[in-house]
């Protein structure tokens, strides 16, 4: 499982579970993809000296195959440009529930990578 990729959480496709999207075994445990596909667009409103909104889509997954299918979720976030960094609290909602998604929190904090 170290060699596969998991999807899902603060850095991934948020509206999910931190590692939550991949392929399953026969039991219904999460596996890991080979192969992983993320893609965020994210829009950031300054509306005070340190404070930003944002609105966001994160659409991608952990596959084996790249016809699988991929996981959405979007949501609305505040950022606070802090003097050790960003801070980030997000919410979103998964839009598919064949892969489990439904309404998260999300937070982080430090640079985008």
């Amino acid at each position: 499982p170290s060699l596969r990729f998991f999807a899902g959480g603060d850095q991934s496709v948020r509206g999910y579970g931190y590692e939550t999207l991949s392929p399953e075994n026969e039991n219904g445990v999460a596996v890991g993809g080979r192969f992983l596909m993320v893609g965020s667009v994210e829009y950031q409103y300054q509306f005070a000296q340190q404070w930003r909104g944002a609105l966001f889509v994160d659409h991608g997954n952990a596959i084996n195959d790249p016809l699988d299918p991929l996981a959405t979720g979007a949501g609305v976030g505040l950022r606070w440009v802090s003097p050790v960094g960003p801070l980030r609290l997000d919410i979103a909602k998964g839009l598919d529930p064949e892969f489990g998604g439904g309404w998260r929190v999300h937070f982080s904090m430090g640079p985008e990578l």
